[in-house]
């Protein structure tokens, strides 16, 4: 018995709307089977392309949001360098205004270098007049020149950025202007020294010299040289200056030295000699009263006796003598000063 094999189909059938026929589809098993394969197909490749669209998404996504903080981090860069090199060109500007003020004050350093040399090196008789003059005139500027109104903080102008450009060239300029003010500050610290020790060296000498005024009074009753004797009425030599000081005025040691004599005698009355250095002596005569010893250290300007009338003399006065390597020599040329404190 042999077995025919028939081809099994599917019958379709649409049933439409009222009064039309019915409507029948005969597929066969095997079209159907594979439509059925195809529309699986189809799904599972729409499946797959949906998976991995959603993957592909969120991979942009997560790309994205790394790319927008990567984005604002160089932007928060940007600006934070920007505002650092604006910074710093600020800095630069000011460095700048600080070498100008540094140079200024440099040309001041100078200048007040100058003066200490112009008075270190002028001699002993010029000294007085250059204190005198540099008084006189700092007096004269004082009372002629009007106190400058304070000085306002305002400040303006137009706006104009400076470039990048000239904000180097600026920068260059600074640093070349540091360097020659630093070999300058240099220099200028050696001369400073030199100009001290000078100074030093001057006041120390000023400090030895009989500038002083030995008493407060200034005036003078008898001057150095010939003159006619108060007592014998004859012509006769002297061999100082005399201040008429009152009875008890302060008397005062016109430099610095050693107190080599302290007396008394029938000429000279109550009198003191002071060594100072170069071969000069002072001689203090007519004292009320001595307050030295032999061998005390005296100082510019400290008190050492008492104005008097002792030994040959006609009133309280003081008879001021300088004697130069043992000879009396006229005092008039060595008053330059009062005391310190005055």
């Amino acid at each position: 018995m042999k077995l025919k094999w028939k081809p099994k189909k599917l019958t379709l059938v649409i049933i439409p709307d009222a009064n039309q026929s019915v409507v029948r589809f005969r597929v066969p098993h095997l079209f159907a089977y594979i439509a059925a394969a195809c529309f699986s197909l189809l799904l599972l490749i729409t499946l797959i392309t949906y998976a991995l669209h959603a993957q592909t998404t969120k991979k942009a996504n997560a790309l994205q949001a790394k790319l927008s903080g990567a984005s604002q981090q160089w932007n928060a860069t940007l600006t934070s360098k920007d505002k650092a090199i604006e910074q710093l060109q600020n800095e630069v500007i000011q460095l700048s205004q600080q070498a100008e003020q540094m140079k200024s004050q440099v040309e001041e350093m100078k200048k007040f270098e100058n003066d200490l040399k112009s008075i270190s090196g002028l001699d002993a008789n010029e000294t007085g007049k250059a204190v005198a003059s540099a008084t006189g005139s700092s007096k004269n500027k004082s009372t002629e020149e009007q106190t400058p109104p304070a000085a306002t903080s305002g400040i303006g102008g137009s706006p104009n950025p400076a470039s990048q450009e000239a904000i180097m060239q600026l920068g260059e300029q600074t640093s070349a202007s540091f360097t020659a003010l630093n070999s300058e500050v240099k220099e200028l610290q050696t001369s400073l020294t030199e100009t001290k020790q000078k100074v030093a060296d001057k006041q120390h000498q000023l400090a030895i010299t009989p500038t002083l005024y030995p008493t407060n009074v200034k005036i003078v009753t008898s001057t150095f040289g010939y003159r006619t004797d108060p007592f014998t009425h004859s012509p006769s030599f002297h061999s100082g200056i005399d201040f008429g000081a009152r009875e008890n005025d302060a008397v005062y040691a016109t430099a610095d030295g050693k107190v080599v004599s302290t007396g008394k005698d029938i000429y000279h009355g109550n009198n003191i000699v002071i060594e100072h250095s170069k071969g000069l002596r002072t001689w203090y005569m007519h004292l009320n009263k001595i307050l030295v010893n032999n061998g005390d250290n005296v100082t510019k300007g400290s008190t050492i006796g008492l104005v008097g009338s002792t030994g040959r003399s006609t009133g309280p006065h003081l008879h001021y003598e300088v004697l130069k390597n043992g000879e009396s020599i006229d005092p008039k040329p060595y008053l330059k000063a009062n005391r310190k404190d005055d």
